[in-house]
């Protein structure tokens, strides 16, 4: 039996529009964790939510972004 959703991870980028923008290269998805106050940590750094572009990088490296409801 195998479990689906395993070997996924969420993933982000940070937007062009934040003044973050410097802190990676251009588009380049890095993984991301969320900690118990709710900021998202990755890239050696914390970010707000409004600041990144989340997507998932499945088992086949395939990524797949999450748009925004």
């Amino acid at each position: 039996m195998s479990v689906e959703g395993q070997g996924q991870q969420l993933v982000a980028r940070i937007k062009k529009s934040s003044k973050y923008s410097y802190q990676s290269p251009p588009g380049e998805w890095f993984e991301v964790s969320v900690d118990r106050h709710k900021d998202f940590r990755g890239n050696s750094n914390c970010y707000r939510a409004c600041d990144l572009a989340f997507a998932v990088r499945l088992d086949d490296g395939t990524v797949i972004e999450l748009t925004p409801l």
